[in-house]
């Protein structure tokens, strides 16, 4: 206990040797070659450390299970064994910072199975392994049905007999197993989901000391140098944004001529260099420290307020809406009216065709009209001719051709009611504006709804509102604030096209009697 009071690191130099606990049944990080030597690229970072502290190398193999339990006994100094950093690990050790690798969930498929993204599994049977800290937060955001077995082997081999439509699993182990002559052909094509970083921990007590500093210093070079990337491409890895990121964000260069990643005087990494996940409202401020301090005190996450990244695209995402509303509301008006016009000239075919298309358009969901003009017709354009259709416009037109029929329809109404106190009344474009008042409670009506239907355009790839939602939702998984303001939002968009309409209804109303 003195030792370990006095500074693990005073106690590494004088032994001559660390002690570092790593895997060997977690290919590549982890794992025996043909000799049975341990090696992995955990095996290296491990080694690299012991070569800078100048002292030899001892590892010992650990698990997930007993990981934490050899280093609060004091059996290894560090560990480097994937041990995600989450806020629950950081309460019984110190997770050194920054993290050196990071993973998330994935789907490992058979061949023959064809999965495009995570919503395609709702409902489906998913393998999976008990005591996974991502079944329940997977099955409830992804609606999956998950069938447990008591480890990875037994999940894949019910993959592999088709008892379920993949395994879901941590996407650097599936990593490993699919260059595995046994997996050979199995794929897994997801973007991995809750992602964790990985840390270097050490023991509680060496929390802001000399150790921690000493790892901490030495993982920010492994990133500023290309070190950890490296063994990445060493180890056969598929390349990661995260090292990429952190290759980038280490080896910033200020205007100083300073790395920007560099301690303060007391020793601290700067709030932008850390895992913003374990950042707190005290150590920052503006609106990230009003959005902490409600997460802190309530829970309530508030990350698209907050966070500059996530502020950015909500934003971009509201004026997306905005547009296509705007678009949509506009287009519909101009093809209910131009419609109407054609409809009611008494011109027998094209008032008949126009009349046609308007059913059409009436009894057509608006979201098949927009997948048979993106991906059919779209197919057939792209491959005659290699133009690709605007989603935006595709979603616009269909919204507006769909809304543009029932507000034609609500003009023809409009237009009989005249008829039967004047029988050879016709809709002319100078009676447009009486026709919109008399037909405003129908018109406006489908005005909101189309205002509501531009959330399908996320279907395909329109980067709106809902599709940033579902973003902020798939990072951290706050359905419950982020669908209510979701709501709310749409509601404040409703309540705002009704009373423009009204108020335009109210000056066409002025206009109208002042001309007649």
């Amino acid at each position: 206990m003195d030792a370990v009071a006095a500074g693990r690191i005073d106690l590494i130099r004088k032994r001559g040797e660390i002690v570092v606990g790593v895997k060997i049944d977690y290919p590549p990080f982890g794992m025996l070659d043909a000799s049975g030597a341990p090696i992995g690229l955990e095996h290296d970072l491990a080694a690299d450390l012991a070569r800078r502290l100048g002292v030899r190398l001892r590892k010992v193999a650990v698990s997930g299970a007993n990981r934490l339990q050899a280093l609060d006994e004091g059996r290894v100094d560090a560990l480097i064994a994937t041990t995600g950093d989450t806020a629950e690990r950081r309460k019984i050790v110190t997770m050194v910072e920054p993290s050196y690798y990071s993973s998330g969930v994935t789907l490992m498929t058979r061949p023959d199975v064809h999965v495009d993204k995570w919503t395609d599994l709702r409902g489906q049977q998913v393998c999976a392994t008990q005591g996974s800290y991502f079944n329940r937060t997977m099955t409830t955001r992804h609606l999956l049905a998950l069938q447990m077995y008591g480890n990875g082997r037994d999940a894949k081999l019910a993959m592999r007999d088709r008892r379920c439509v993949g395994w879901l699993f941590d996407n650097t182990a599936i990593a490993g197993d699919l260059r595995s002559a046994e997996w050979q052909g199995y794929q897994a094509t997801l973007p991995p989901q809750l992602i964790t970083p990985w840390s270097i921990a050490i023991a509680n007590t060496e929390r802001g000391g000399e150790l921690e500093h000493f790892i901490g210093d030495t993982v920010a070079d492994w990133h500023r140098s290309g070190f950890l990337i490296g063994l990445e491409q060493k180890w056969g890895l598929t390349p990661s944004r995260f090292l990429a990121d952190a290759n980038q964000r280490w080896r910033a260069i200020g205007a100083d001529g300073q790395y920007v990643c560099r301690r303060d005087d007391a020793g601290q990494w700067p709030v932008h260099c850390r895992n913003p996940i374990f950042v707190t409202s005290s150590e920052v401020s503006g609106l990230r420290q009003f959005g902490l301090y409600v997460k802190e005190r309530s829970g309530i996450n508030l990350s698209f307020i907050y966070d500059d990244y996530e502020r950015a695209q909500f934003l971009h995402g509201m004026l997306i809406t905005l547009a296509l509303t705007v678009s949509c509301v506009l287009g519909s008006l101009a093809v209910g009216i131009a419609f109407a016009l054609v409809a009611d000239a008494g011109i027998v075919f094209a008032s008949r065709a126009v009349r046609l298309s308007a059913l059409v358009g009436r009894m057509t969901p608006p979201l098949l009209q927009i997948y048979v003009l993106f991906f059919g017709i779209g197919g057939i354009v792209a491959a005659a001719w290699g133009l690709r259709l605007d989603p935006f416009a595709v979603v616009v037109l269909c919204l507006s051709y769909a809304t543009g029929s029932s507000v034609m329809n609500a003009l023809l109404n409009a237009a009989e009611a005249k008829r039967r106190i004047k029988r050879e009344f016709r809709l002319r474009p100078g009676g447009v504006p009486a026709a919109l008042i008399a037909s405003s409670a129908a018109v406006t009506a489908a005005l909101v709804n189309v205002s509501k239907a531009t959330m399908i355009a996320s279907a395909i790839s329109v980067p709106d509102l809902l599709s940033v939602s579902t973003s902020i939702i798939a990072e951290h998984g706050d359905v419950g604030v982020v669908m209510n303001t979701l709501m709310l939002l749409f509601l404040l968009l409703g309540f705002t096209v009704i009373r423009l309409f009204r108020l335009a209804g109210l000056k066409g109303a002025q206009w109208v009697s002042a001309k007649y």
